[in-house]
């Protein structure tokens, strides 16, 4: 698999720094200065950070929303071409507020990305306060070092909305409907007004571990990459939410939704993204 560049891993660690420290995001522009980059050339650089499931670039299709995940925005969202998530984080205030030893000035991309949070502030307490999309009922996260340590309601449930194949359709739309559910209950009440949503839930424990042992591992590395253990999800599927009990068997086996298929691959390289950053290694 590619791996990135100096330029690209030096792109990413001014973005990750900033938000990181000041809980904003870097412009294009600001970017293209600092790393003397044309702007055609700081494009393309974020692109390819796209590829790497590294940040999410402003597109037509999310341009001047006023709702996310069905929650008026207070303020613009980012314009199209700036980044919209330096993942783990939204670069725009939403529902997903972030707090780290009480203090806060981030916001969560989603309620995946919100469950694992705490691994980029190593030795923090971070809690996320947001809301069931469906009750509105008050939900709260708090994680230290990638781990949770509480979370209420006791019944919370993460719904994942689009399958992982046809995440290169939108890259920024894939968290739209990754959100926070007070109940089993609450989700089933919400797909009745929604149906064409084929989403799955999955607990805040397993979503925590797919994002701190998982994608999100070593995302404060400069060299950072993400890395998807073939075996150790192939072994430890139920840990990371990607098995599911099929009918009349009692066993859980691979759930298809997370499953990547060619359509994956071929759409990537043909929306631009030539290179193929995520790394499958075997452990």
């Amino acid at each position: 698999m590619a791996r990135f560049n100096e330029t690209l891993k030096s792109v990413r660690k001014t973005i990750l720094d900033q938000v990181l420290a000041e809980g904003i995001c870097p412009t294009s522009s600001q970017l293209a200065r600092e790393h003397a980059l044309s702007e055609n050339e700081t494009a393309r650089v974020l692109k390819e950070l796209e590829a790497g499931i590294c940040v999410a670039i402003q597109n037509r299709s999310h341009e001047n929303i006023e709702y996310f995940q069905e929650e008026k925005l207070e303020v613009p969202p980012p314009k199209l071409g700036e980044i919209f998530y330096a993942r783990p984080f939204a670069t725009f205030k939403n529902h997903y507020p972030v707090w780290v030893d009480g203090e806060q000035k981030w916001y969560a991309e989603c309620a995946i990305e919100a469950c694992g949070i705490s691994s980029v502030f190593p030795g923090k307490e971070v809690a996320v306060r947001s809301l069931c999309r469906q009750t509105k009922a008050p939900v709260e996260i708090v994680g230290r070092d990638g781990k949770l340590v509480h979370y209420s309601p006791s019944t919370l449930r993460v719904h994942v909305g689009i399958r992982i194949r046809n995440f290169p359709d939108d890259p920024v739309g894939w968290c739209d409907y990754n959100s926070f559910f007070s109940s089993e209950e609450a989700v089933d009440a919400w797909r009745k007004t929604h149906p064409g949503v084929k989403g799955v839930t999955r607990s805040p424990e397993a979503m925590a571990a797919f994002i701190s042992e998982l994608i999100g591992k070593g995302r404060l590395n400069y060299d950072y990459q993400p890395r998807l253990p073939v075996l150790k999800m192939a072994i430890q599927g139920y840990r990371y939410g990607l098995t599911k009990q099929w009918p009349i068997l009692k066993y859980f086996l691979p759930d298809p939704f997370w499953m990547p298929t060619p359509y994956l691959f071929r759409e990537m390289k043909r929306r631009g993204y030539n290179n193929r950053y995520l790394r499958f290694p075997l452990i």
